[in-house]
């Protein structure tokens, strides 16, 4: 195959965290119903427990996928494609189509240091409602924010302690803080309905303790 033809290759390494974003095929929707969400969600958490893969933030809409996914092992590609392939199958099953469901390359970048973890983490969250389908991350139901801002105040889940030992130095007051600036972005958003993702990603916060919402136990 001619270098130009080839797809760019992943940058995949052990302990490397990656925003990925798998897109429908044309921009065609990759789910229709909460079966079809319900069962992508389970596969890719039936992957991501197979491989070991810690998954920072996720966010699931009609047409594409987000995901911040950390892996022990470079993994990436080939959880991919069984997460992607598997749900391909699903979906022509069950609606008597053929053909692959996703665009063919799915898009992904590592992510290279924790501040760039923090702004992609929250941008991940608020894009439901910059799609316009909900007024707050809670509301939608296959977004991470849930688990994130009300998880147990009292310890991080696996994974967890990373990201929001950014956001303070308790469990209780990490969440507190992680809910703070996500609504930060949400009345961001709400107050220009008109601000595409480029414009969402500006408006994440840079990860400065020193600007982040004071809270307290």
């Amino acid at each position: 195959m001619l270098d130009g033809m080839s797809r760019p290759s992943r940058d995949e390494a052990p302990g490397a965290i990656h925003h990925v974003i798998p897109r429908g095929n044309a921009d065609l929707p990759i789910v229709y119903d909460d079966r079809d969400r319900l069962a992508f969600v389970a596969r890719l958490a039936r992957v991501g427990r197979e491989f070991g893969w810690l998954t920072y933030a996720g966010c699931l809409l009609d047409t594409h996928h987000h995901a911040i996914i950390e892996t022990p092992e470079p993994t990436l590609g080939l959880g991919l494609r069984r997460v992607l392939g598997g749900h391909s199958r699903w979906m022509n099953v069950r609606y008597g189509r053929r053909g692959s469901v996703f665009a063919p390359h799915c898009w992904s970048r590592r992510i290279q240091d924790d501040a760039w973890l923090f702004r992609a983490c929250v941008y991940v969250v608020l894009n439901p409602v910059a799609a316009g389908v909900c007024s707050h991350p809670a509301e939608w139901p296959c977004c991470s924010y849930r688990v994130t801002a009300e998880g147990d105040g009292d310890r991080y889940a696996p994974g967890e302690e990373r990201l929001l030992s950014m956001f303070g130095s308790t469990p209780s007051e990490a969440r507190r803080c992680y809910a703070q600036v996500v609504q930060g972005g949400v009345d961001g958003i709400l107050a220009d309905r008109g601000c595409g993702s480029s414009a969402l990603w500006d408006g994440v916060p840079e990860v400065d303790r020193s600007v982040l919402p004071q809270v307290s136990d």
